[in-house]
């Protein structure tokens, strides 16, 4: 069965999509009227979806023309789905990951202690807790207004995105067993009998009987993987303390009073240096468990590039909203990392 090497395949494309996209989103504004018509359409698209929680910009419907194609455009541009449907996101990709997860918790425990494993499973369980509380978030914490909306563009694309996150972290699976002639889907089900990936630099740990878990995680444990646990940590509190601090500031909220705007400015540890932590602890997560489990390679870098990329253009339209919006926002705030952007 080869529908994992086929997963991986096409996350690749997916994130080579994503990442062509953001390039485009990234062009200067007093560049846009020099690009092609269909490109500055593109952009307009991109930067919409990119706006987390913006949906129709209504300026750029006299701009688009009155053709087929720009009515098409305006229709894929007003279109949008409920902001509480966030949640959808984190729905799939505890239920997506979880499965991938328990098929390498089989191999595993079937007796295949490949350092291959052994490491994509780290990484698989990081991304299964974090998504286990983003989930439980959109439940406790997040205060989503019932005019609160979001692009369906952008909805159908976060929805592809956790459909391919897991791949990012089982290549080297897909990989492994390719090399060894083995389909990836009957080697996961079949577990060490199938045969290992790595089996030329990692030997069993066991001499007879199911492996135990926890020292098989933990082999080869140190320092470093000590300090990536910690960053991966800490940037999960960040996180949480930060969207804590977000609802609090709608809580009460309900409707604005006339003249007056239903958001205010967030103020706190985390926010007082930057407009979006919660978009750096992200990434600082990510580096923390992408290291943690050694799983740097080509397709985690060109899943970084997009995560930061996504993430940076994000903050900037934020940061930007924010001193439009308040006279008096912080001018030593920055977008997302301080001192430098």
């Amino acid at each position: 069965m080869h529908s994992l090497a086929l997963l991986v395949r096409l996350a690749r494309w997916y994130y080579a999509l994503c990442l062509a996209g953001g390039c485009l989103a990234l062009v200067p504004d007093r560049l846009n009227a020099g690009l092609p018509r269909l490109a500055r359409v593109a952009r307009k698209v991109l930067l919409n979806s990119v706006g987390r929680g913006r949906t129709y910009d209504e300026d750029f419907e006299g701009a688009s023309g009155s053709g087929r194609l720009s009515r098409f455009v305006r229709s894929v541009l007003s279109a949008s789905v409920p902001k509480r449907w966030f949640s959808h996101f984190y729905h799939l990709a505890f239920c997506w990951n979880g499965a991938w997860l328990l098929l390498l918790l089989k191999a595993v425990l079937g007796g295949d202690e490949s350092e291959t494993l052994r490491e994509t499973l780290l990484a698989l369980i990081c991304l299964q807790v974090h998504v286990s509380r983003r989930l439980y978030e959109n439940y406790f914490v997040h205060i989503h207004s019932n005019e609160a909306r979001m692009q369906l563009f952008g909805y159908s694309f976060g929805l592809l995105y956790y459909v391919f996150l897991p791949a990012n972290f089982l290549s080297p699976v897909a990989a492994a067993f390719e090399a060894a002639g083995a389909g990836a889907g009957a080697a996961l089900g079949d577990g060490a009998a199938t045969g290992s990936p790595r089996s030329s630099d990692a030997t069993s740990m066991m001499s007879g009987g199911p492996p135990s878990l926890l020292p098989t995680l933990l082999d080869g444990f140190g320092a470093r993987q000590g300090l990536c646990l910690a960053l991966f940590i800490f940037g999960n509190v960040m996180q949480y303390q930060s969207h804590c601090t977000l609802a609090s500031i709608r809580k009460g909220g309900g409707q604005a009073a006339p003249g007056k705007s239903k958001y205010s400015v967030p103020q706190g540890l985390w926010f007082t240096h930057c407009s979006s932590p919660h978009y750096l602890a992200e990434i600082l997560l990510y580096v923390g468990f992408i290291t943690l489990s050694t799983g740097w390679g080509a397709d985690t870098l060109l899943l970084m590039t997009m995560v930061v990329m996504n993430l940076g253009l994000s903050a900037g339209m934020t940061h930007q909203w924010y001193k439009a919006t308040f006279k008096t926002y912080p001018k030593a705030r920055w977008a997302m990392v301080p001192l430098i952007y």
